[in-house]
């Protein structure tokens, strides 16, 4: 049977309806691998829905993510597919020679979403970050050409997705606790006098504000840790890198400046913003990593 025509479309249409921040960053790449990357995030994206619009419904849940997982390995076997989302994705796998270990687990942690899920310490947060975000970035480091020093570039994609997705759940507090969700670690949270219901009962107080400052403290150090890496990188894979890094770390300045209040604002950053980010690193080198220590004394972020 002969291969099908590999059509990006339906991918980037994906990325620009559900990241603008990471379509922006993408417009600093090469046509071909920006293709590379919109049909990741399809792939991710889709994955993702299949459990959060079905929220509620464990029993189709795990039906779907598994009818999903098996179409997925039937195609990377077939090595082509008819699938708007599953035919640039297999291409790419193919041909950056992605290891399938990183879609696999990116399956595995989006199915942690099933259920109530509860985390008891951010050893098993990290862990969930691991697979939903981080896999992404390594992903990545193959369509960048960095896999040439794979240890090192993979230990920064590492740090950069977990401050990501620590970024996601700081965003996305109130829209996760309207559906029962609570990603904070249990042991952080008393340490704070918090708990579970507590995040779930959108209560807004200053024991609240001290936990959330706590939580951007530390996603701001693994950007840091990130950036320091990324940055020395070659060219046009570490502009693009720090462009996301950069973009993504400005959504903890806004939720700063919406003084924590995350039930009710949902931190964006404005495209306005984003230009200027954009040209102040694409013209004048990259930002310099912001990191402020009063918050971190009491949790050091172990290694990955």
């Amino acid at each position: 049977m002969e291969k099908p025509h590999v059509d990006f479309k339906y991918a980037e249409d994906s990325i620009r309806k559900g990241s603008k921040t990471f379509h922006f960053a993408c417009q600093a790449m090469s046509r071909e691998r920006r293709n590379a990357v919109y049909a990741i995030y399809a792939f991710c994206r889709h994955t993702d829905n299949l459990i959060d619009d079905n929220d509620g419904k464990p029993a189709l849940q795990h039906m779907l993510i598994k009818d999903w997982k098996t179409r997925f390995l039937e195609a990377y076997k077939r090595g082509f597919s008819t699938d708007p989302i599953l035919s640039p994705f297999i291409h790419i796998l193919k041909k950056y020679n992605i290891p399938l270990r990183y879609p696999l687990d990116l399956i595995k942690g989006v199915s942690m979403d099933i259920g109530k899920k509860e985390y008891a310490t951010f050893r098993d947060l990290r862990r969930y970050c691991y697979r939903v975000a981080s896999v992404v970035g390594l992903m990545l480091i193959h369509v960048l050409g960095l896999d040439s020093n794979i240890k090192k570039a993979s230990r920064y994609a590492i740090k950069l997705g977990i401050a990501m997705q620590l970024t996601n759940i700081l965003r996305d507090v109130g829209e996760d606790a309207r559906m029962g969700r609570v990603y904070f670690p249990k042991d952080e949270l008393a340490r704070f006098g918090l708990s579970i219901s507590d995040i779930l009962s959108f209560r807004h107080s200053a024991g609240l504000i001290d936990f959330l400052k706590f939580q951007v403290e530390r996603a701001r150090r693994y950007y840091e840790e990130a950036l320091n890496g990324f940055a020395a990188m070659r060219k046009e894979a570490g502009v693009v890198i720090v462009l996301a890094l950069t973009l993504y770390r400005e959504i903890l300045a806004v939720i700063e400046e919406n003084q924590y209040e995350v039930y009710t604002k949902r931190a964006c950053v404005n495209f306005f913003r984003k230009v200027v980010i954009y040209f102040k690193i694409i013209l004048f080198g990259y930002p310099q990593p912001q990191l402020h220590l009063s918050y971190l004394s009491a949790a050091p972020i172990p290694s990955v």
